[in-house]
């Protein structure tokens, strides 16, 4: 089953701001994870991070299938990726502030480049 670019939008769009609507709502009970002083989800947060990767799926099963598109700049959107998940990883673990933000929109970056990539192949 192939969806269209479209449906893998709307995909991930819904999921997505439905993920984003429980991360951002206050979460008063335990940590279920610690990652450093400052970073730790509840239960609540956990849910919602479930589906942003529930929308994130649909985004690369697509992008997976159409991998041949974007073949000659592997090297360059993987290093770009690890960049972003590596500042993701080290601003939460480390406690750096807000660098997370970068990291998240610098892999944004990537899956839209990608993304967009694939809709003219």
């Amino acid at each position: 089953m192939s969806w269209s670019w479209r449906v893998v939008v709307l995909w991930w769009l819904v999921w997505s701001a439905a993920g984003v609507v429980l991360i951002v709502l206050p979460d008063s009970g335990p940590r279920l994870l610690t990652f450093s002083g400052a970073h730790g989800p509840g239960l609540v947060d956990a849910i919602g991070v479930v589906l942003l990767l529930v929308g994130n799926a649909a985004l690369w099963r697509h992008l997976w299938r159409a991998r041949a598109a974007f073949t000659p700049l592997r090297p360059l959107w993987t290093f770009l990726a690890g960049l972003g998940a590596g500042l993701v990883l080290a601003s939460v673990t480390a406690d750096f502030g807000a660098w997370w933000a970068v990291g998240a929109t610098l892999l944004l970056a990537v899956q839209a480049a990608l993304f967009l990539r694939t809709t003219r192949a």
